[in-house]
């Protein structure tokens, strides 16, 4: 086996063993986080930030609930800092995994998901897997195994995931924010302003999405002409 092969089965293994025998689940509660925070606020980023990332390089769908916890605790620009970077460097050794590891099992698994992407990543490369990013119709942890049996070069999809995921994670940790100052549940505690917007820019965000994928593809193609 080569030793690029090599390496990130090591890497793939030991995510595994150390959020097994770890309790990996008790790290989706806020609460852990929240207990930890109130002693040293640069371990819990620190936990948090290797929980998340093991997370998404494992391929476990726990990128949402742990950005809202991420705004919870850590407050919105902080969580948002910490969980999109654990997310871009969790999903590129997803994509690592499925390159030189998981090639033939996702393949045979995703088949009919893997031509449109792959067909669209040739088409229309960095900016398909921005909007991807951005309207979020395949789940982040499908996708980065899917693009890992596509062409594209690793620095390409970092990019792509950083720059379209900062509207979904920045409103997710902002959503987690309001509910973190929440302290006890009420009608006049959860129908604050700050919850209210945050719900609403939920609500909102795919056809806003939408929206600004498709103005920038028309803009792009005038620029084009």
């Amino acid at each position: 086996m080569p030793i690029r092969k090599a390496l990130v089965a090591a890497i793939i293994i030991a995510i595994v063993v150390l959020y097994f025998v770890g309790g990996g689940k008790q790290y989706l509660d806020v609460s852990i986080y929240q207990q930890l925070f109130e002693r040293s606020p640069w371990l819990t980023a620190a936990v948090f930030f290797g929980v998340f990332m093991a997370g998404t390089a494992f391929s476990l769908p726990v990128a949402g609930l742990l950005t809202l916890a991420g705004g919870a605790v850590f407050g919105t620009l902080t969580g948002f800092a910490l969980s999109l970077t654990a997310a871009t460097l969790g999903g590129t050794l997803a994509l690592y995994s499925t390159r030189f590891v998981l090639h033939d099992l996702v393949k045979r698994r995703f088949s009919v998901q893997l031509a449109v992407i792959d067909e669209g990543i040739r088409n229309g490369g960095a900016f398909y897997l921005f909007s991807l990013r951005m309207v979020t119709v395949i789940p982040f942890w499908l996708l980065n195994l899917l693009v890992g049996l596509t062409s594209m070069r690793v620095p390409v999809f970092m990019l792509a995931t950083l720059t379209g995921m900062i509207p979904v994670v920045l409103i997710l940790s902002y959503t987690g924010s309001q509910l973190g100052d929440i302290g006890e549940f009420s009608l006049r505690a959860i129908f604050t302003p700050g919850l209210i917007t945050a719900l609403l820019l939920l609500a909102l965000f795919p056809l806003l999405a939408r929206l600004a994928v498709a103005a920038i593809r028309r803009r792009g193609r005038a620029g084009g002409d």
